[in-house]
């Protein structure tokens, strides 16, 4: 289906608003085209679509359910630049920590461990966490003063008839009550104080150089994707590969890996990896996996038991160290949630021994528990680690060192996350305001342009007709900012009468390129050009 297609049934608003309605909300994500079929977008230009579907119907709440899953760079710096002028109520799910504490001013964790199942607290994730670490504190000293105390009664309980001729019965049953207290309060504690138990099994290469690339270039026919790539790298090192999507960080990745197509990509250059080395290729292709077996069939291979650092374990407890509960070991793949899915991934690659570990997007559908959980993992893993990934605060808690890819065979290296960060932010200023100049360069290059024998009125308007031109385009730009304002997206009249406006711009500057045009045949006619 066109986009304006999909969006049609989705909006639940009077028909004669609906085609406004529609076409400010694709045009605030950045689909300016509603022509454009839904199956020809990328999967993060699918997200901003579904975004849209939302803010066309102009909601008091929003509702958005892990927004930055699979969406690229660009993606998620318009969204977080949209929120931050979000005047409704915005509830948001999401594994992103960095977008939690940047956008959010309440936080709710849903977790048995928690008395009645439910923590929250005001304030950005960042201030969540010290607050769920102070009560998760105060629950273990509580465990602390109740068993005290459920000792002494127990002593009580337990002296029976010989130390005493009777006992209260209420005080037996507050005993037995706070037993019961006491032992919830410890499964809730022993929940929250997990601790990784699970190392990769790497054969801990001694090799001080253990991948080394000069002079790659890497191309597709005419387009150079990467140029005169140079890197030595080695182990406890980590490198995280940054770009739009479409700047070749899976391609570079494959290229190292000597994995590309040669009847279709060229490359050159040297690459060197030191001899015998394992490799372990994580891309989360969930579609690959058997979803008729069972978890226990699938990690142990069909038997009981995995190798892991050469020792035989029981499947359930290596999956319990990824968090897999022993009840969910016959359930079918099928019957998993997409996060359990690609902890079960992980879980299974992770059995190989490796010396160089490459994580393609190893975070996307996973909780904020499980990443945590990885990023232990990780950071204790002594190879060489290659991280392709969108979520910040993962990589700035395990690279190195960071490799920006441009796609057009630019390439840059840089200490921080940061630095990349902020050099994006500084580029779209940049562009804007390098438009500027290229257009008033292009006008003096016209200026001086000869002249040429043509009617008066011709002359003069061969002049000044670019200048109408860009003044047009301006003025219709001007029109389509007046309406991503909130206080002109919620009303509808004022909308209809922008809506009009716009078209009325649009109809001049056609009229005015198709002028163009006739006087541009005119010089062709009279052999000047």
């Amino acid at each position: 289906k066109a986009l304006f297609e999909y969006l049609s049934p989705l909006v639940t608003i009077d028909t004669a608003e609906l085609e406004i309605r529609i076409q400010v909300a694709l045009n605030m994500v950045g689909l300016t085209d509603t022509s454009s079929l839904v199956q020809s977008l990328s999967g993060g230009w699918k997200k901003r679509l579904s975004i849209a579907a939302g803010l066309a119907q102009e909601p008091d709440v929003l509702i958005l359910d892990e927004p930055t899953n699979h969406m690229d760079w660009d993606g998620i710096f318009w969204l977080e630049s949209y929120l931050n002028h979000y005047n409704g109520t915005l509830v948001l799910v999401s594994h992103d920590r960095e977008f939690l504490s940047a956008q959010t001013n309440r936080i709710v964790e849903v977790n048995a461990a928690f008395p009645n199942g439910i923590l929250s607290f005001k304030g950005n994730y960042q201030k969540f966490l010290e607050e769920r670490g102070a009560l998760i504190e105060a629950q273990i000293h509580q465990q602390e003063r109740l068993s005290n105390k459920a000792r002494r009664e127990i002593d009580w309980l337990r002296a029976g008839v010989k130390a005493r001729t009777t006992k209260s019965r209420s005080r037996q049953e507050a005993a037995y009550e706070l037993i019961d207290e006491l032992d919830e309060l410890k499964a809730r504690n022993q929940s929250l104080q997990r601790k990784s138990r699970i190392e990769i099994d790497a054969t801990e290469r001694q090799t001080k150089k253990l991948l080394a690339a000069s002079d790659l270039t890497i191309q597709y026919g005419d387009q150079v994707l990467v140029r005169n790539f140079e890197i030595k790298m080695g182990p406890t090192q980590c490198l995280g590969l940054l770009g739009h999507n479409g700047s070749g960080k899976t391609t570079l990745i494959k290229a190292l890996l000597d994995k590309l197509p040669k009847s279709s990509v060229q490359t050159t250059g040297e690459v060197f990896w030191a001899d015998d080395l394992k490799f372990v290729y994580f891309d989360q292709k969930r579609e690959d996996l058997p979803q008729q077996e069972s978890l226990c069939e699938y990690l142990g291979d069909g038997g009981d038991y995995v190798i892991y650092k050469d020792k035989s374990i029981h499947v359930a407890s290596y999956a319990s160290r990824f968090l897999f509960p022993s009840e969910k070991m016959q359930l079918s793949i099928s019957q998993l949630s997409g996060g359990e899915q690609a902890r079960l991934l992980l879980a299974k690659i992770l059995l190989q021994p490796a010396d160089v570990l490459i994580l393609d997007e190893p975070t996307n559908d996973l909780d904020i528990e499980t990443i945590e959980l990885l990023e232990e993992i990780l950071q204790d893993f002594p190879g060489l680690l290659v991280l392709v990934s969108h979520d910040r605060q993962f990589l700035t808690t395990l690279c190195t060192r960071y490799i920006a890819l441009s796609g057009q065979g630019p390439w840059q290296e840089y200490a921080t996350l940061e630095q990349w960060l902020r050099e994006q932010k500084k580029s779209d200023r940049e562009r804007g305001e390098e438009k500027g100049a290229v257009q008033e360069e292009e006008k003096i290059k016209r200026e001086e342009k000869p002249k040429v024998k043509l009617s008066y009125k011709d002359k003069k308007q061969w002049e000044t007709i670019e200048d109408e031109i860009l003044e047009a385009e301006g003025a219709l730009e001007e029109i389509n900012a007046q309406m991503l304002l909130p206080e002109n997206t919620s009303n509808a009249k004022k909308l209809s009468h922008l809506q009009k406006e716009a078209e009325e711009a649009q109809s001049k500057i056609d009229d005015l390129y198709a002028r163009w045009q006739e006087l541009e045949e005119k010089f062709k006619a009279a052999g000047l050009d």
